[in-house]
């Protein structure tokens, strides 16, 4: 045991109320209880939090330095259980709540925890407590392992703790135990005294018992703040940011209008950036729970992150933010602005470009819906490429290294489809005879993906004078496109134009 340790004592009642566990369907594990993370905030501030009996014990001497002293450190520790606390207890005002909140400081988790049993009595009492309470003094009901044999010792005319250490202890280990010998010496501080310190789960699933019925977004929306609340406490423990969440909700019904309702509904939330902001997850969480029909009253809710990953905060500049010096404080991110307009309108509301590595123009590019595309992970797989490139390191890669010259000459806009050109005099026209201005640049690819899809073709840029600059290119092999239009004989045709 090391010396000069330094316990603090809160009282776990008003962090949050014992709840009733649910067994869990076929083989899932079973959630946390809101009860059980109630305590994750006190791991913010040291490592050795543990749950003792009906009190929340923390030991802060090796992490005092790190908040500034003690006092400091207490000051940020009341602030966070007074936080923690209006969070559990929301229906308490806040007069009663003040006048509850008590703690108690001392060298072992025993002697912590009877000063605490001690100051709520006391405080119920109307009474004050003394600024240093010594152990010698305190009553035998403050100590549990005491207080099972307070008859037996009240007999003998203990009172006090010091009363009962004054005893003799063989005589004492054969009436009442060796048990309550060794609990008088972990109090004391003459035996180390072992702890369950308290752990995060490696995967957080949150169940949380309404204890009454919601039936609307509103009623859902505010039960689900400690939810969200405790996630956050979970992903900073962990230094983890979520991509996708699921929130599910058990109806209070089995039957309704003679119809069957299933036991869980749920609904899956996907982030474009990891984030750990609460505020930006709630505001996502109002959009998607106001599109919800629900079918029956609502009991019980549980909270699921399916995906995080580790947790890197982005850099901040120096210079003060152009949004806030213009006054725009509602600005969105753009993500955030996706997925909104997603939860309001649709996934397929919002649509974003995907690449694809093929040297076909049509083929380079698809459109999909902005909740199929993962734009963290292609930024993140962007940078890793850009990372592993040689000489990443020393000097950037310009524009002028590109192993392809012809890029530049791409056009900015391809047409949806390959169309036709009729050929007189040998000679494209496209409203008007093409004169060619550069190329050819030659293309053979796609033969992977059969006689089709497979492109032959020698590019060209063509103008005229109404058109102007236009992309297209020759078949030089009966391909997909060469077979389509057969009927007219072409082996032209058009793809993109400039401007």
């Amino acid at each position: 045991m090391q010396a000069h340790e330094h316990w603090i004592a809160w009282p776990l009642a008003l962090l949050a109320a014992p709840q009733g566990r649910e067994e869990p369907e076929g083989k899932e594990a079973v959630p946390v209880t809101a009860a059980e993370s109630a305590c994750w905030w006190a791991l913010e501030f040291s490592p050795r939090v543990a749950v003792l009996e009906e009190g929340l014990l923390m030991e802060t001497s090796m992490v005092q330095r790190l908040w500034g002293g003690l006092q400091p450190m207490l000051e940020q520790l009341d602030r966070a259980f007074a936080l923690a606390c209006l969070a559990s207890q929301a229906g308490m005002p806040d007069a009663a709540l003040g006048k509850s909140m008590v703690r108690a400081e001392a060298d072992t988790p025993w002697l912590a925890l009877a000063r605490l049993r001690l100051t709520q009595r006391l405080q119920e009492q109307g009474k004050a407590l003394p600024a240093a309470m010594p152990a010698d003094a305190l009553p035998l009901w403050t100590l549990t392992a005491l207080q099972q044999h307070s008859a037996v010792l009240m007999r003998l005319g203990c009172r006090t703790w010091g009363q009962a250490r004054e005893l003799p202890r063989a005589g004492l280990s054969r009436r009442l135990g060796g048990q309550l010998l060794r609990v008088l010496d972990e109090a004391y501080g003459l035996l180390p005294q072992p702890m369950n310190w308290l752990q995060l789960p490696e995967t957080f699933v949150l169940r949380h018992d309404l204890g009454y019925p919601a039936r609307n977004a509103d009623a859902v929306l505010q039960v689900a703040q400690p939810l969200l609340r405790a996630l956050q406490s979970w992903l900073q423990a962990r230094h983890h940011a979520v991509l996708s969440l699921q929130l599910r909700w058990h109806h209070d019904l089995r039957r309704i209008d003679g119809q069957e309702l299933p036991a869980w509904e749920s609904l899956c939330i996907r982030t474009a950036q990891p984030t750990q902001g609460m505020a930006h997850l709630q505001r996502l969480l109002r959009e998607h729970l106001g599109q919800q029909h629900w079918r029956a009253p609502v009991d019980m809710l549980e909270l699921q992150a399916l995906k995080t990953v580790p947790w890197s905060a982005a850099p901040l500049s120096c210079l003060p933010d152009l949004a806030a010096r213009q006054g725009s404080a509602n600005s969105l991110a753009w993500h955030e602005w996706v997925e909104r307009v997603g939860a309001r309108w649709g996934d397929e509301a919002v649509r974003m470009v995907e690449p694809h590595a093929d040297h076909r123009p049509e083929a380079m590019q698809s459109w999909k819906s902005a909740a199929q595309c993962n734009t963290w992970s292609a930024q993140q797989s962007g940078q890793q490429r850009a990372a592993a490139l040689p000489g990443a390191a020393g000097k950037s890669r310009t524009r002028h290294d590109c192993s392809d010259p012809w890029q530049a000459l791409w056009p900015p806009w391809l047409l949806p489809r390959p169309e036709a050109l009729a050929i007189r005099n040998n000679r494209p026209h496209w409203h008007g005879p093409l004169q060619l201005r550069a190329g050819p640049y030659r293309l053979e690819s796609g033969w992977w993906d059969g006689a089709q899809a497979l492109a032959a073709r020698d590019y060209f840029v063509a103008f005229n004078e109404v058109v102007g600059h236009v992309w297209i290119y020759c078949e030089r092999a009966q391909t997909g496109a060469w077979l389509t239009a057969a009927s007219h004989a072409p082996s032209w045709f058009v793809q993109g134009v400039y401007g």
